[in-house]
């Protein structure tokens, strides 16, 4: 059943205690608009909820939310379904399941799971009968595995399926079966073992399909993703955090009947998933096939502490065999909240430096020819309070400096800016150096906004 966000400002509002658990009341609901009538809905989980809950919003996936419309009987007819806290305890989660009839909103099913958090929400056809179950994640906290039940609609009553503890866990298809299917990771940090469990449809139920050891000395793990791995061959991407800060992935692949790591590190060799700081994988440049990120130092930056080291994103694809192909890199910097695209003819003949005592803050791209022999500024981003900017504009104008806006909403004001002059370098340096040089319009489309992570 396909979804879309529906806010409910309302709902929120008149609850007891507000939205409580968060601060961002669009997130509450997500709901095909077309189906019901919001203001009903919205009176209706009222009606139903506990006197004084909270309704809660599920940490993961993203674009999970508190209420939702869920057809989950298959008969045509959403349900409602609403997560929420009550004041009584801290370690219980309820859940409301709200069925119409004749044009009004009855309830049809409330249960609770233990648990301080809600981890995970998510509404798949596990059992190969095209309806979807509910997947429910509940935690204890931060450093504690969680506990997974997937419980079906049939007869007006819920049914827990399957309860399994989980570490993180991902949807999709990994058989490549057209059949979705639950991967659970399980990491137990007081034995060091850690295991990838698939689950998928047996017989109108749900079945443990294989299992696979994993290594149980990672810090833990922080995203797992079903995805295409190639243009044939789907895969599931785990990425862990190894120490302070440093990571590396492993990459699951579906092989007659079991699980396979194509990319498994050898003794005595390299870990090629291997980071110095946690990146999670992704289709970074959209052509549906997930990368795998690693990060690289610019040239020159050999001297700096690691964490002012002006670190580039560097992405690969599986190979298809035991090794990856370099896809493209990017300039990301979380706290100003912007991406830009190392262009391909730039090679590794650039640098990056960051000025962090200045304000607005400065990122600059260097050419960096003969091992630094041979500099010239090639684009500088500059990010400005977005209070200050009227007068920063100002002051470019008197100056005539040109400049490219990239970003104006928010907090900040985003721009960048090409060198004006020629710099003194020699012929062969010159004319590369040209051969780099970016228009305003390449800058464009190399630049894309970013969720802010910090």
């Amino acid at each position: 059943m396909k979804k879309a966000w529906l806010v409910t400002t309302a709902l929120c509002a008149s609850l007891v205690s507000g939205c409580g658990l968060t601060d961002t009341p669009n997130e509450l609901m997500r709901a095909p608009s077309a189906d019901g009538d919001q203001k009903s809905i919205n009176q209706a989980v009222m009606q139903f909820l506990p006197a004084g809950s909270q309704l809660s919003v599920p940490l993961h996936p993203a674009e999970a939310s508190a209420v939702s419309l869920q057809d989950l009987n298959g008969d045509g007819v959403a349900e409602v379904v609403a997560f929420y806290k009550t004041e009584k305890t801290d370690y219980e989660i309820g859940v409301l399941v709200l069925t119409q009839k004749q044009g009004n909103w009855e309830k049809l099913s409330s249960f609770t799971g233990v648990g301080s958090e809600l981890d995970y929400v998510s509404f798949q056809d596990l059992t190969g009968d095209k309806i979807p179950e509910m997947l429910i994640g509940m935690g204890g906290g931060e450093d504690l595995n969680k506990e997974l039940s997937v419980y079906s609609l049939a007869n007006n009553m819920t049914q827990e399926l399957m309860k399994q503890p989980y570490t993180i866990m991902a949807v999709g298809d990994l058989t490549g079966d057209n059949q979705e299917d639950l991967a659970l990771v399980v990491l137990d940090k007081n034995n060091f073992t850690s295991k990838a469990e698939l689950y998928g449809a047996a017989n109108g139920t749900i079945a443990k399909k294989t299992e696979l050891a994993l290594d149980g000395y990672v810090n833990g793990y922080y995203q797992a993703i079903i995805g295409k791995a190639s243009p044939t061959r789907n895969g599931l991407f785990i990425d862990a955090g190894l120490g302070a800060h440093s990571a590396s992935t492993e990459l699951l692949l579906w092989d007659n009947g079991q699980l396979s790591n194509p990319l498994a590190k050898i003794e005595g060799e390299m870990d090629l998933t291997f980071k110095p700081y946690s990146l999670e994988s992704e289709d970074i440049n959209g052509d549906g096939i997930i990368e795998i990120g690693t990060k690289i130092q610019p040239a020159g930056t050999e001297d700096l502490a690691m964490a002012e080291i002006p670190w580039v994103s560097s992405y690969f694809q599986w190979d298809g065999k035991t090794g990856l192909k370099h896809i493209e890199d990017h300039y990301q910097n979380y706290s100003q909240g912007f991406d830009l695209k190392i262009p391909a003819k730039w090679g590794e003949k650039y640098t990056i430096s960051i000025n962090h005592d200045t304000n607005p803050l400065l990122v600059r791209f260097q050419y960096y020819g003969a091992n630094g022999k041979n500099k010239a500024e090639l684009l500088t981003l500059q990010s400005i309070p977005q209070n200050e900017w009227i007068k920063f504009e100002s002051g470019l104008k008197q100056k005539q400096v040109p400049y490219i806006l990239l970003k104006e909403e928010g907090k900040q004001v985003l721009i960048a800016i090409l060198p004006q002059t020629t710099p003194t370098l020699g012929k062969a340096a010159l004319a590369e150096y040209r051969s780099m040089q970016l228009t305003a319009e390449e800058i464009r489309q190399l630049y894309k906004p970013m969720t802010n992570r910090e």
